[in-house]
């Protein structure tokens, strides 16, 4: 299982995997972090992508509903530090366009 690394800076809290999100565990680890974002009043989320070495496509349509709830609150969810495969994978199901990538923070 995929541990999450959770650290507030500011009015960010960032999320960071140290692995994989590839697996129902991984992604359970994810939603876990996010729930407790959220129940603290999260608005601002940045997932630190720099120890991911892959996603599934459930774990994209998970950050996508998790953008919603977001902007749902004013707030947003950025994703940081992803390495090229998860770029190509960014842009080609165009998550890209719904949630900011940014190469550093």
């Amino acid at each position: 299982m995929t541990e999450i690394i959770r650290t507030n800076i500011g009015v960010n809290t960032y999320l960071t995997p140290n692995g994989p999100i590839s697996d129902k565990k991984d992604l359970a680890a994810l939603a876990a972090a996010f729930d407790e974002c959220m129940e603290a009043g999260a608005k601002k989320v940045v997932v630190v992508m720099e120890r991911v070495p892959s996603l599934t496509g459930e774990a994209l349509g998970f950050l996508l509903d998790k953008q919603d709830a977001l902007v749902a609150r004013g707030g947003q969810l950025t994703v940081i530090q992803p390495n090229s495969l998860l770029k190509e994978i960014f842009k080609i199901t165009d998550f890209d366009k719904y949630v900011e990538v940014k190469e550093r923070s």
